[in-house]
């Protein structure tokens, strides 16, 4: 029996293992010396496997939904922010002690051209 537990089979893996899970089910004289491996379990396990895959979809969808509509949300804030700065630059000036409480500089505060190199001579 697998040890691992904490890590997904592979797909392909999956794959074959209920192709096995079907072909045993359709043995109709199978009749393992060790109760736990019957048909019937195997029948339970497979339908817990498609139960838990659905669910797993179905939350990937959720996820899926809600991270849309937070970045449409953000996009929508991030948009209104950048409105209210231009409104504030055209009601208070690009020099004005307003515009430096949003984070900004005021334009007689801003260096303008290429920075030079330093001469050492």
């Amino acid at each position: 029996m697998a040890k691992r537990t904490n890590t997904r089979v592979t797909q392909r893996v999956l794959t074959l293992d209920k192709q096995i899970a079907t072909a045993v089910m359709s043995l109709k004289d199978y009749n393992p010396a060790n109760k736990e491996f019957t048909a019937q379990r195997l029948r339970e396990a497979l339908k817990g496997l498609e139960d838990a895959t659905a669910a797993e979809q179905k939350a990937l969808e959720a996820v899926a939904k809600a991270r849309e509509s937070a970045i449409r949300v953000e996009s929508a804030f991030h948009e209104l922010v950048l409105g209210t700065k231009r409104q504030v630059l055209a009601q208070y000036g690009d020099d004005s002690d307003e515009i430096t409480s949003l984070g900004m500089k005021k334009k007689s505060e801003r260096k303008y051209g290429r920075p030079r190199k330093g001469t050492t001579s």
